[in-house]
Protein backbone atom coordinates (compact mmCIF):
# COMPACT_ATOMS: atom_id res chain seq x y z
CA UNK A 1 0.00 0.00 0.00
CA UNK A 2 1.38 3.15 -1.07
CA UNK A 3 0.72 6.62 1.11
CA UNK A 4 0.27 10.37 -0.23
CA UNK A 5 3.07 12.36 0.45
CA UNK A 6 1.96 14.31 3.94
CA UNK A 7 -0.87 11.84 4.60
CA UNK A 8 -1.09 9.90 7.56
CA UNK A 9 -1.99 5.92 7.55
CA UNK A 10 -5.31 7.22 9.26
CA UNK A 11 -6.45 9.74 7.13
CA UNK A 12 -6.09 9.70 3.19
CA UNK A 13 -5.24 12.78 2.09
CA UNK A 14 -4.89 15.37 5.21
CA UNK A 15 -1.92 18.19 5.32
CA UNK A 16 -1.07 19.79 8.72
CA UNK A 17 -0.29 23.11 8.57
CA UNK A 18 1.33 24.77 10.94
CA UNK A 19 -0.50 27.94 12.42
CA UNK A 20 1.79 31.37 11.65
CA UNK A 21 3.88 32.39 14.80
CA UNK A 22 2.09 35.26 16.74
CA UNK A 23 5.11 37.78 15.97
CA UNK A 24 4.43 37.52 12.52
CA UNK A 25 1.24 39.33 12.49
CA UNK A 26 2.20 42.42 14.00
CA UNK A 27 5.00 42.63 11.47
CA UNK A 28 2.39 42.09 8.75
CA UNK A 29 0.63 44.90 10.15
CA UNK A 30 3.10 47.01 10.16
CA UNK A 31 4.47 46.91 6.86
CA UNK A 32 0.65 47.43 5.84
CA UNK A 33 1.00 50.27 7.05
CA UNK A 34 4.51 51.27 5.98
CA UNK A 35 3.25 51.04 2.31
CA UNK A 36 0.21 52.94 2.95
CA UNK A 37 2.53 56.16 4.44
CA UNK A 38 4.53 55.40 1.37
CA UNK A 39 1.67 55.99 -1.22
CA UNK A 40 0.45 58.78 1.17
CA UNK A 41 3.77 60.72 0.94
CA UNK A 42 3.80 60.08 -3.13
CA UNK A 43 0.57 61.67 -3.50
CA UNK A 44 1.67 64.56 -1.74
CA UNK A 45 4.68 64.60 -3.12
CA UNK A 46 3.26 64.77 -6.47
CA UNK A 47 0.84 67.66 -5.28
CA UNK A 48 3.45 69.59 -4.22
CA UNK A 49 5.17 69.00 -7.33
CA UNK A 50 2.31 69.77 -9.72
CA UNK A 51 1.57 73.17 -7.53
CA UNK A 52 5.24 74.42 -7.99
CA UNK A 53 5.12 73.44 -12.14
CA UNK A 54 1.41 75.12 -12.08
CA UNK A 55 2.67 78.51 -10.06
CA UNK A 56 6.02 78.51 -11.97
CA UNK A 57 4.18 78.77 -15.04
CA UNK A 58 1.32 80.75 -13.87
CA UNK A 59 4.35 83.27 -12.76
CA UNK A 60 5.71 82.97 -16.48
CA UNK A 61 2.72 83.45 -18.15
CA UNK A 62 1.56 86.43 -16.60
CA UNK A 63 5.35 88.26 -17.11
CA UNK A 64 5.99 87.68 -13.36
CA UNK A 65 4.47 88.92 -9.96
CA UNK A 66 6.96 91.41 -9.38
CA UNK A 67 7.56 92.28 -5.80
CA UNK A 68 9.58 94.73 -3.55
CA UNK A 69 12.45 93.49 -1.49
CA UNK A 70 15.28 94.74 0.97
CA UNK A 71 18.05 94.07 2.56
CA UNK A 72 18.21 95.75 6.27
CA UNK A 73 20.97 95.85 8.34
CA UNK A 74 21.11 93.86 11.50
CA UNK A 75 19.71 96.85 13.62
CA UNK A 76 16.44 97.07 11.28
CA UNK A 77 13.23 94.98 11.31
CA UNK A 78 11.46 94.23 8.32
CA UNK A 79 7.82 92.94 7.31
CA UNK A 80 6.84 92.09 3.64
CA UNK A 81 3.49 91.97 2.67
CA UNK A 82 2.80 90.54 -0.58
CA UNK A 83 0.54 91.81 -3.23
CA UNK A 84 -2.98 91.59 -2.94
CA UNK A 85 -6.19 92.29 -5.02
CA UNK A 86 -6.51 95.46 -2.21
CA UNK A 87 -2.78 96.40 -2.32
CA UNK A 88 0.61 96.28 -3.80
CA UNK A 89 3.37 94.35 -2.48
CA UNK A 90 5.43 96.35 0.15
CA UNK A 91 7.92 95.74 2.14
CA UNK A 92 8.06 98.09 5.97
CA UNK A 93 11.65 98.81 7.71
CA UNK A 94 12.01 100.82 11.13
CA UNK A 95 15.07 100.57 13.49
CA UNK A 96 12.61 100.54 16.59
CA UNK A 97 9.94 97.71 17.88
CA UNK A 98 7.15 97.22 15.24
CA UNK A 99 3.55 98.46 15.93
CA UNK A 100 0.62 97.27 14.10
CA UNK A 101 0.42 97.14 10.78
CA UNK A 102 -2.72 98.34 9.81
CA UNK A 103 -3.44 102.63 9.76
CA UNK A 104 -1.37 103.11 6.20
CA UNK A 105 2.03 100.50 7.42
CA UNK A 106 2.35 100.88 10.86
CA UNK A 107 2.80 104.88 9.59
CA UNK A 108 0.16 106.69 11.17
CA UNK A 109 -0.39 104.47 14.23
CA UNK A 110 -0.17 105.97 17.73
CA UNK A 111 3.07 103.77 18.63
CA UNK A 112 5.42 105.81 21.10
CA UNK A 113 7.95 106.43 18.54
CA UNK A 114 12.12 106.80 20.32
CA UNK A 115 13.04 110.68 18.99
CA UNK A 116 15.67 108.87 16.61
CA UNK A 117 12.91 106.36 15.18
CA UNK A 118 12.46 105.84 11.67
CA UNK A 119 9.86 104.02 9.76
CA UNK A 120 9.86 103.01 5.88
CA UNK A 121 7.21 102.22 3.57
CA UNK A 122 8.00 101.12 0.30
CA UNK A 123 5.76 100.17 -2.22
CA UNK A 124 5.69 98.30 -5.75
CA UNK A 125 3.15 100.70 -7.52
CA UNK A 126 3.35 98.86 -10.61
CA UNK A 127 4.16 100.35 -13.79
CA UNK A 128 1.94 103.43 -13.02
CA UNK A 129 3.19 106.81 -13.81
CA UNK A 130 2.84 109.05 -10.99
CA UNK A 131 5.05 112.00 -11.25
CA UNK A 132 7.24 113.17 -9.59
CA UNK A 133 10.47 111.10 -9.87
CA UNK A 134 13.63 110.88 -8.46
CA UNK A 135 16.77 108.72 -9.68
CA UNK A 136 17.32 107.27 -6.38
CA UNK A 137 15.20 105.77 -3.53
CA UNK A 138 16.74 109.20 -1.27
CA UNK A 139 15.16 111.73 1.30
CA UNK A 140 16.74 114.87 2.42
CA UNK A 141 15.41 117.25 5.53
CA UNK A 142 13.52 119.28 3.52
CA UNK A 143 11.30 116.43 2.14
CA UNK A 144 9.97 115.83 5.66
CA UNK A 145 6.25 117.50 5.42
CA UNK A 146 2.93 116.66 7.22
CA UNK A 147 0.62 114.23 5.69
CA UNK A 148 -2.98 113.43 6.71
CA UNK A 149 -3.04 111.19 9.42
CA UNK A 150 0.74 110.50 10.43
CA UNK A 151 1.48 112.17 13.61
CA UNK A 152 5.32 112.80 12.71
CA UNK A 153 7.21 114.49 10.19
CA UNK A 154 6.71 112.48 7.36
CA UNK A 155 8.25 112.41 3.41
CA UNK A 156 6.96 110.71 0.17
CA UNK A 157 9.05 110.20 -2.64
CA UNK A 158 8.87 107.70 -6.21
CA UNK A 159 11.31 105.88 -8.63
CA UNK A 160 11.00 104.27 -11.71
CA UNK A 161 12.57 101.10 -11.11
CA UNK A 162 12.96 98.22 -14.02
CA UNK A 163 9.59 100.05 -15.26
CA UNK A 164 8.02 99.98 -12.00
CA UNK A 165 7.21 102.36 -9.83
CA UNK A 166 8.42 102.68 -6.21
CA UNK A 167 6.63 104.57 -4.12
CA UNK A 168 7.97 105.44 -0.59
CA UNK A 169 6.69 107.04 2.73
CA UNK A 170 9.48 107.57 5.39
CA UNK A 171 8.22 108.52 8.65
CA UNK A 172 10.54 109.88 11.41
CA UNK A 173 10.71 111.06 15.35
CA UNK A 174 12.23 113.96 14.59
CA UNK A 175 13.96 115.58 11.94
CA UNK A 176 17.82 115.13 12.40
CA UNK A 177 21.21 114.41 10.39
CA UNK A 178 21.14 111.08 12.14
CA UNK A 179 17.38 110.45 11.23
CA UNK A 180 17.82 111.29 7.71
CA UNK A 181 21.10 109.38 7.42
CA UNK A 182 19.26 106.22 8.66
CA UNK A 183 16.25 106.69 6.53
CA UNK A 184 18.50 106.80 3.44
CA UNK A 185 20.65 103.78 4.65
CA UNK A 186 17.59 101.73 4.47
CA UNK A 187 16.17 102.91 1.46
CA UNK A 188 19.50 101.90 -0.37
CA UNK A 189 18.56 98.26 0.14
CA UNK A 190 15.27 98.09 -1.13
CA UNK A 191 14.81 96.99 -5.29
CA UNK A 192 12.39 95.31 -7.48
CA UNK A 193 12.39 91.66 -6.84
CA UNK A 194 10.77 88.61 -7.74
CA UNK A 195 8.01 88.01 -5.17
Amino acid sequence: MTTAVGASKNSPMSVHVPALPLEVDPLIAEAKQRARRRRLIGLVLVVVLGAVVGGTFALRSSGGAVGVCSVPSASWRERSLPRTGMSEATVVLTNFRFGRMDDVYGLASPLRWPPRGVMVAVSNEGPAATPPFRRVLRVAATDFRGFEGMRRPAANIAIRSQGRVLDAYVEVGSVTAATVAAANAALAGVHVCRA
